[in-house]
């Protein structure tokens, strides 16, 4: 009994850390040539967090197996846009993202492990396998001849009364076990997954609403404060236009802003906010309450008019 009991703990365990883990898994692992297939990622999310993560345009970078070299840039194409969400799991809430793929040579490939940037701290998306082929494999099996047997009958024809007279209580039985399972497992029904999928625009207002709530300014974390909306301006601004602006300098981030369609008087505000940042995080610059409210107002209003715009590159 203690054995068992032991080996029950050790897998609700590993299946505990496992669904705590990121996750890639595929809608079909084996898919004909030319057939979609949907590579999903799941991330759990800590309250508050915020993400970032830059989708890959063309064509997924994979290894086939047998090959010492990448695959040709043909081979496993990228359909449409990459699609990601929030979602609430058993109360718990998860980052969720996924491409459409679509695969055209034969062979089985190692799709490569990808990154997504959670809290400023990249997080790998686990590779994982994909077999493509050109039909579809059946087993074969061998065909044997019917074998007839014959059996005597009961010299007496079968009688229900006489049988419910021998097996009642067993059926009685059954039937009541099945209803309490029924009534059991109806009860325990699961709260059906909950789904929010929030713009980007409204991911990055809520983001600026919580930072503004947590007043880091009258807990002398000033520094972190300004960590924390820098980040959320970048953030914004690299899915916005598509580009990776988290690593780049103030000053590079205005020059690249400048080169997709970006105006001097954005391009001023935005400045503001980095340069600030800069200033509080590496001169130790302590700005008044009115000046970091207005910075956060400032950085809502980015985010309006960039999304209203609706900016492109020139």
């Amino acid at each position: 009994m203690r054995e068992f009991i032991a080996i029950v703990v050790f897998i609700f365990t590993g299946f505990v850390l496992r669904s705590q883990a990121p996750s890639a898994t595929l809608s079909q692992n084996d898919v004909l040539i030319g057939k979609r297939v949907t590579l999903s990622y799941l991330v759990p999310l800590q309250k508050d967090a915020s993400y970032i993560h830059i989708p890959l345009k063309g064509n997924f970078p994979a290894t086939k197996s047998g090959d010492t070299s990448a695959v040709s840039a043909s081979e496993i194409e990228i359909i449409g846009e990459f699609m990601d969400t929030v979602v609430l799991i058993n109360g718990k809430r998860f980052w969720k993202g996924s491409y459409v793929l679509v695969p055209w040579d034969e062979g089985t490939y190692r799709l490569a492990a990808q990154k997504v940037n959670i809290n400023e701290k990249d997080v790998t998306l686990p590779g994982t396998d994909l077999n493509a082929r050109l039909v579809v494999q059946k087993e074969g099996g061998k065909i044997f001849d019917i074998e007839e047997t014959y059996s005597d009958l009961p010299d007496e024809p079968f009688a229900l009364v006489s049988f419910l007279n021998k097996w009642g209580w067993a059926v009685l039985s059954i039937i009541g076990l099945t209803a309490v399972l029924f009534w059991f497992f109806r009860r325990k029904k699961e709260i059906p997954n909950e789904e929010i999928t929030l713009s980007l625009k409204e991911k990055t207002l809520q983001s600026i609403l919580q930072l503004e709530q947590k007043r880091l300014w009258e807990k002398n974390q000033l520094k972190e404060h300004y960590i924390e909306l820098s980040f959320i301006l970048r953030q914004y601004l690299s899915e916005h236009f598509s580009i990776n602006l988290l690593e780049k300098t103030s000053i590079e981030a205005q020059l690249i802003l400048k080169q997709y369609g970006v105006s001097e008087k954005l391009l001023t505000e935005i400045g503001v906010i980095l340069n600030g940042s800069d200033m509080v995080k590496f001169a130790k610059s302590v700005p008044e309450e009115r000046i970091i409210r207005a910075n956060l107002d400032d950085c809502r209003n980015i985010v309006e008019q960039t999304t209203d715009e609706r900016l492109t590159h020139v």
